[in-house]
């Protein structure tokens, strides 16, 4: 079943599970019956959450904030945006919605402030047109058009609902895939598009993705860890030399050149198991060029100086004897 989406009705504000959709929408296979592997729970990973007959009763609850969980919610792709490390069993996610293949603003197209208050709660996913708001440089940084990696789409153009996130045990999830593009198997968010989609719920909701989960293995990964910030956009890379532990951070990294040694593998959007939130700053900076010029110079300098001195002593030497 093609996923759907729960409607608001503009003039009354009320919700209720959108119905009398044609067959072809209905039918195709945007949801997988497989199952989903641990290391796919990650930040920024595409799933599917099932329908509500096929979970466990209140297997799907709030993350942040209050109120019931909406019925249109079940059946349809979400975005992992948080796997916590407190409790690695449940990820936290936004709602993906085609909105019965129309758009946002024929939706909630109006000027005034309910439906702009509505509107400001999606981010479309390209190749989706971009945000109604986005009508200057400045707005397009407010309202991106979020991108998938390695040059996927979904079936239908589509939005991410910021504004409402939900947790569930991350085992009752399942694989989603596009049967328009079935070499497509694994979808998920660039970096940077993840990275907007935090920092644009936190400035909605206040909700803060936190120290992540990080499971270990220790098979050789050319993958070096990539730590995000939701709070400040930032993303920094941290290589190091060797594996080393970080005790103000309480993290383990590891540089390019150790994927031969055994390191831990950390996927795109992991942040370590107990890092902080904050900046991680970058190490500091390698020694101009020259240093290795000016540590010559200055030994040379001291010998000169060795020498004078011993000169100096030995015209005193001299003078004292010339004065006997």
């Amino acid at each position: 079943m093609a996923y759907t989406t729960l409607l608001t009705t503009p003039s009354t504000g009320s919700s209720s599970p959108t119905s009398s959709i044609s067959d072809q929408w209905r039918s195709s296979g945007q949801k997988d019956e497989g199952t989903v592997a641990e290391d796919e729970i990650v930040q920024g990973r595409i799933l599917w959450l099932p329908p509500k007959a096929e979970l466990p009763v209140k297997a799907v609850r709030r993350a942040h904030g209050k109120g019931a969980v909406e019925e249109g919610i079940y059946d349809h792709p979400i975005v992992v945006i948080s796997r916590p490390a407190e409790d690695p069993s449940m990820v936290h996610f936004h709602l993906i919605t085609s909105f019965q293949g129309r758009k946002l603003h024929e939706i909630y197209g109006k000027a005034n402030e309910f439906h702009t208050s509505r509107r400001s709660w999606y981010l479309p996913i390209a190749p989706a047109p971009d945000h109604p708001d986005a009508k200057s440089k400045k707005a397009k940084k407010r309202f991106p058009t979020l991108q998938l990696a390695d040059g996927v789409s979904l079936r239908w153009d589509s939005y991410v609902n910021l504004r409402h996130i939900y947790k569930v045990k991350w085992s009752y999830l399942r694989p989603y895939n596009n049967p328009d593009a079935p070499w497509s198997t694994q979808h998920r968010f660039e970096r940077e598009s993840m990275i907007r989609i935090l920092a644009k719920g936190r400035l909605l909701t206040t909700y803060e993705a936190g120290p992540q989960y990080q499971e270990y293995d220790f098979r050789p990964t050319a993958t070096r860890p990539i730590a995000i910030d939701p709070i400040y956009e930032e993303i920094r890379d941290r290589p190091v030399a060797t594996p080393s532990f970080d005790a103000d951070i309480g993290s383990t990294v590891a540089s390019e050149e150790d994927c031969g040694k055994a390191t831990p593998r950390q996927s795109d959007f992991h942040i370590a198991t107990q890092a902080r939130n904050g900046i991680i700053l970058p190490p500091p900076k390698a020694p101009p060029d020259g240093g290795r010029e000016r540590s010559t110079f200055m030994c040379l300098w001291n010998q000169i100086v060795c020498l004078l001195v011993w000169v100096w002593n030995v015209a005193l030497q001299m003078w004292a004897r010339l004065k006997r």
